[in-house]
């Protein structure tokens, strides 16, 4: 089917390929061969499907590498998310990624910056592109360049004062990206705190909650920011609800206080709320276990790789208690995402 004549066949059979992963494997040169498609649709599809085979097409990030410079910007930009989706195994393409951060492509920039962030530290000669990518004329952009440098452990002599600039920015989700990252410097970025502690009042109630949780990573203060946390678990907004729950949790015990609010959140609509909350309960009161647990093993099932990993990563954190979980976890030990299943191993030990 992959050699079909028509492109559209081509092309929907080599995007359920990528979804399947490591579990179609033997089809992988198959799919690499489509990197070469006349038609840019399928090289878009086969570029982010190749990336979906993780560390097995690591022999392919040359390939996607070359696509980098397709003149379709739609292959460009599924090039540089496949390349993301391979992870730490693309760290030979970090200097094509970096110069594509000067795309004319926004989609493309973005996915560049975010495929940085994916390699990990091994991306670190990116730095000062992404740090310049702060500047950026596209938000989302902006935002995904502090979430990258934070994430592939840039020096702090060139990250923070960036960041700390990048606080003013006028748009608020970048802000709160920005302060984000920042927490990820732990004590090396004090000197963002003066402005990080300004936005404690920032408008935005988002970007007051990602303060927080900054001054809570960088300078361990607790008192300053609990009340901040706690009523953000109350915010209209999930992704505001689901952070707050994250910082309250990495508080750990000295956020008891925040525990019955915490455990409201488990019947939230949102599923990925549910399971942020159930992770932090348990966290912040040992005790809440049995309460969390159900809702964690509901997590272990969520189309979302990111649930799935947190979800699993809670479990094994329970420990012994959790012993009911383990149908709902083994499964993940073939899932087609790295993340779910390093933390389905690790829980399962």
């Amino acid at each position: 089917a992959l050699k079909d004549k028509d492109p559209v066949v081509r092309g929907e059979i080599v995007e359920a390929l990528g979804f399947l992963g490591p579990d179609a494997r033997a089809a992988l040169p198959a799919v690499r061969g489509l990197l070469k498609d006349p038609i840019p649709e399928v090289r878009a599809k086969a570029a982010f499907a190749v990336g979906g085979f993780g560390d097995d097409a690591k022999a392919a990030v040359p390939d996607l590498t070359a696509l980098l410079k397709d003149k379709d910007e739609q292959v460009r930009a599924s090039a540089a998310a496949g390349l993301g989706e391979v992870g730490p195994a693309a760290k030979a393409a970090v200097p094509a990624l970096a110069a594509a951060l000067k795309d004319r492509d926004a989609e493309v920039r973005l996915n560049a910056a975010a495929a940085l962030g994916a390699v990990g530290p091994a991306a670190r000669a990116g730095e000062k592109a992404l740090a310049d990518c702060l500047k950026d004329e596209d938000e989302g952009v902006r935002g995904q360049a502090a979430e990258s440098l934070g994430k592939v452990g840039a020096d702090p002599a060139v990250a923070v004062p960036a960041l700390a600039a990048a606080l003013a920015d006028k748009h608020p989700g970048v802000r709160g990206d920005v302060a984000h990252a920042l927490a990820t410097f732990k004590d090396k970025a004090r000197p963002a705190v003066p402005p990080l502690t300004r936005m404690l009042k920032d408008p935005d109630h988002g970007v007051r909650v990602h303060a927080a949780e900054a001054i809570h990573d960088i300078t361990g203060d607790i008192k300053m920011v609990l009340p901040v946390l706690v009523e953000g678990l109350k915010h209209e907004d999930p992704f505001v609800r689901g952070d707050a729950a994250h910082t309250l949790g990495e508080i750990g015990p000295p956020a008891r206080e925040a525990a019955a609010a915490l455990r409201a959140l488990l019947k939230d609509e949102n599923a990925g709320i549910r399971v942020h909350a159930a992770e932090a309960l348990v966290k912040v009161d040992r005790g809440a276990a049995k309460d969390a647990l159900p809702v964690l093993i509901e997590g272990l099932k969520s189309e979302d790789a990111t649930l799935r990993a947190e979800a699993a990563e809670a479990v094994g954190e329970i420990g012994p208690d959790a012993k009911t979980a383990v149908p709902a976890l083994t499964p993940l030990l073939k899932d087609r995402n790295r993340d779910v299943r390093a933390s389905a191993a690790a829980a399962l030990k």
